[in-house]
């Protein structure tokens, strides 16, 4: 599972990287990243309760803040001459924490729903998959 997760995590990054090239870069705002997140989990779990989707949404959103920085960081590192690094290992410690929090607001029946959700989207992102979202959807003829 944590395979998954980190394959999943390196996706997103790597389809982030080569939609630099791709005319102006997209603002990243994590507010807007919070809320599709966690409309993501609701999708996946149909019988979430408001207050789960609160607390998953606060998860994701204090997640994201800390990305911006790290981001933001790595920006300026780059500017000054170094080479920005992915850290694999640091992705994969966050997932595992994003993972045992998600845990405690879902119930056993949802977690499990989510983590098929997850799976199916890697199947997804391996297969050529468009959009990477948790619903349906291939890349357009």
């Amino acid at each position: 599972m944590k395979k998954l997760f980190l394959m999943l995590l390196m996706a997103v990054v790597t389809l982030g990287a080569s939609a630099q090239g791709q005319g102006p870069r997209r603002q990243f705002n994590p507010e807007d990243m919070a809320k599709r997140q966690a409309s993501q989990v609701k999708e996946a779990c149909a019988d979430l309760t408001d207050e789960q989707y609160t607390a998953i949404y606060n998860l994701y959103l204090e997640s994201s803040k800390k990305q911006q920085a790290e981001r933001d960081s790595l920006m300026k590192a780059g500017n000054q001459g170094e080479r920005p690094r992915f850290n694999p290992e640091a992705m994969q410690k966050r997932m595992e924490e994003m993972n045992a929090k998600l845990k405690t607001i879902l119930n056993e029946t949802q977690y499990k729903a989510y983590e098929e959700a997850m799976q199916k989207r890697m199947e997804r992102m391996r297969q050529g998959g468009f959009g990477g979202g948790f619903g349906g959807g291939q890349r357009p003829n």
